[in-house]
């Protein structure tokens, strides 16, 4: 029996169990991509590695595949990621929202250590009706609330998440995904050549290596060390999160997608792989048992290698 997995999930396998990389594996693409950090070259071929050892039935991943709760959003927590026999299951195609936990809540200021009361006690109170209600349907009334209760500078942001499963990759092929990377690399140096601001930061001061100083919770409101773009942090941090969103997100996005295709077009795995990285049965199509259960794959953008 085929057994499928979404793509969030996937690439959360990769990051958790984290495989030695094969020395024949060095290449994230046919052609070098100067712009990548090593961490972020490191996300990519380390999906391609999970990629070939579960093609060739070499796995040596140790550890569990329960997933902890991070305590960046309201509404996640700690549970064990799921496998699907069913590609249609809506396991692997649902979309819903949630909500990031305040930068100002999780840490406290200065600190990489996560406040565990104080997530706790924004969930409870972000999950009164009352509050909830105000934050779909009044923004500045909710935000008065928020103010109040915790003296934050920053609001919470709606996240919209989906498991990006098996659906949007079995509607694309390995040529159309070649085709975006090829686009974006194409136009990278007309995005650097917008201005003279874009010239200098990205390409000669070479911080087009660092969007982890806006992606990045733990350096995103921390001074940038040797600035020496002649721009303010805040200058160079919107020039970045343009770079991130534009080019380097989809770019990644895309690669990940060629090698999955590449490698291993569907996610499909066999069972015993599964059951090595203690993944549970969906109840929605394993034995299309008649029983509801809300299957939500958190992809957390904290826990990212890149």
């Amino acid at each position: 029996m085929k057994n499928y997995i979404t793509q969030s999930n996937f690439l959360r396998i990769t990051r958790k169990f984290t495989p030695e990389i094969d020395s024949d594996n060095t290449d994230i693409y046919s052609k070098n991509i100067p712009f990548f950090s090593e961490m972020e070259k490191k996300g990519i071929l380390t999906v391609k590695q999970f990629l070939i050892n579960s093609k060739d039935g070499f796995i040596t991943f140790s550890g569990s595949g329960f997933i902890e709760d991070s305590k960046s959003y309201v509404y996640e927590e700690s549970r064990n990621a799921k496998y699907h026999t069913d590609q249609n299951c809506n396991g692997l195609n649902s979309a819903y929202t949630d909500i990031e936990i305040p930068i100002e809540i999780k840490y406290e200021k200065g600190s990489q250590v996560i406040n565990t009361n104080r997530v706790n006690e924004f969930r409870t109170w972000f999950k009164q009706p009352e509050i909830t209600n105000l934050y779909y349907n009044d923004q500045k009334k909710f935000i008065t609330k928020l103010q109040l209760k915790f003296n934050l500078e920053n609001p919470p942001k709606p996240v919209e998440l989906q498991s990006g499963g098996l659906k949007e990759l079995n509607n694309i092929t390995l040529a159309e995904v070649t085709l975006d990377i090829e686009n974006i690399l194409n136009d990278v140096d007309s995005f650097y050549n917008q201005s003279e601001k874009y010239k200098q930061i990205l390409v000669t001061s070479n911080f087009s290596t660092k969007t982890f100083l806006v992606t990045s919770k733990k350096y995103r409101d921390l001074d940038i060390k040797n600035n020496n773009t002649g721009y303010s942090d805040e200058e160079v941090r919107i020039v970045l999160t343009d770079f991130y969103k534009k080019v380097k997100r989809p770019l990644i996005n895309h690669l990940t997608n060629y090698w999955i295709l590449k490698l291993n077009s569907i996610l499909e795995f066999n069972k015993t792989l599964l059951d090595q990285l203690e993944f549970e049965p969906c109840k929605l199509c394993v034995g299309k048992k008649p029983q509801y259960v809300e299957d939500i794959d958190i992809f957390d953008a904290d826990d990212l290698p890149f």
